[in-house]
């Protein structure tokens, strides 16, 4: 796979990892970054879970490794204590590593280029928390569906409405690329100026392309047919 850019320069994921990986116990003292036998670099270790006085409530042992095209995609993280069955109903996929963020989310969050230590901090720490809060009340605190129904619950969180035509119907009008001016009325149809309105999430969404928007478009396209079917 050819490197990606971030801000113009070339990056390549595997190595940018490795070299923000050494230092991962700098910052988290429980964790230490190791290298499999082929030089695939990962880090291993505990995750700590304190309560509001900073008191020890619990700990899962993890594992993150690097996806090709980190940091514009999330490492894949790994409980390797047993504690977390291995299923949908979990937030595990079927190869053990964990759902963090629906796919959409996760484009959005990473497009601009993430770190290994704000990705520790702003997801891996509260995903265990929520799976903790799940293994003592036997449900997740925050919760979205798995798979395509998850990425379709997204986008009707962040367009306020369960309108899945008119969803498709905005996303097509983003796809363009062509924003309207602040004083004209909004794209919805609304009759609230643009600026007003959803200026906010159109630029939001510019930061997909146009080929992943259009991609979630087939899906909850699809998603229409099959609950009329």
């Amino acid at each position: 796979m050819l490197p990606d850019l971030i801000h113009g320069v070339m990056i390549n994921g595997i190595g940018l990892f490795k070299k923000e990986a050494k230092y991962i116990n700098d910052h988290f003292p429980t964790l230490a970054y190791a290298e499999e036998e082929n030089g695939h670099p990962f880090i291993y270790g505990e995750i700590l879970l304190t309560d509001p006085e900073n008191e020890l409530l619990d700990s899962y042992l993890i594992k993150i490794v690097p996806t090709d095209n980190y940091p514009l995609s999330f490492p894949k993280v790994f409980e390797r204590g047993g504690r977390i069955p291995i299923n949908v109903d979990w937030h595990v996929f079927p190869d053990g590593h964990c759902c963090l963020m629906s796919i959409p989310q996760e484009t959005l969050t990473c497009k601009k280029g993430i770190t290994l230590v704000w990705f520790i901090e702003q997801e891996v720490i509260p995903y265990f928390y929520n799976q903790k809060h799940r293994e003592l009340f036997g449900y997740f605190l925050k919760e979205r569906s798995h798979g395509n129904k998850g990425h379709i619950e997204f986008f009707q969180e962040k367009f306020n409405t369960t309108d899945l035509d008119f969803i498709v119907k905005m996303l097509h009008f983003i796809a363009k690329k062509k924003e309207p001016k602040n004083t004209d009325k909004c794209f919805c149809g609304g009759t609230s100026k643009y600026k007003k309105c959803h200026r906010t999430l159109y630029r939001e969404f510019q930061l997909f392309d146009t080929g992943e928007i259009l991609l979630y478009v087939k899906l909850i396209q699809k998603y229409i047919i099959a609950q009329g079917s």
